[in-house]
């Protein structure tokens, strides 16, 4: 599980970078792993945190990243905006 929260962070790192390291991120296919680490209900808050905030990262920028590459983290997205936890709910509002 560290191992994996590391993994997430790192990724959000680099796609908070610039929107050239965004969309390269996305590009290579990373928003899908997210999405089921975003899926799985046992994980620790920290995970669900550092997770929903790689997510933003990976959602915004200027220019903002191609519609298709993002569109599959919609109903994740909605289920995190609910969230009772204030670092993930202002996450999910920046996303």
């Amino acid at each position: 599980d560290d191992v994996r929260e590391q993994a997430v962070w790192a990724l959000g790192n680099i796609a908070g970078d610039s929107p050239v390291c965004r969309n390269l991120v996305l590009e290579a296919g990373a928003m899908q792993p997210l999405l089921q680490q975003l899926s799985n209900d046992n994980s620790r808050l920290s995970m669900l945190r550092n997770a929903t905030w790689a997510l933003s990262n990976f959602c915004r920028g200027k220019p903002q990243p191609d519609f298709y590459l993002v569109r599959p983290s919609l109903l994740i997205l909605a289920r995190l905006i609910i969230s009772q936890d204030d670092d993930v709910l202002t996450d999910a509002c920046w996303a």
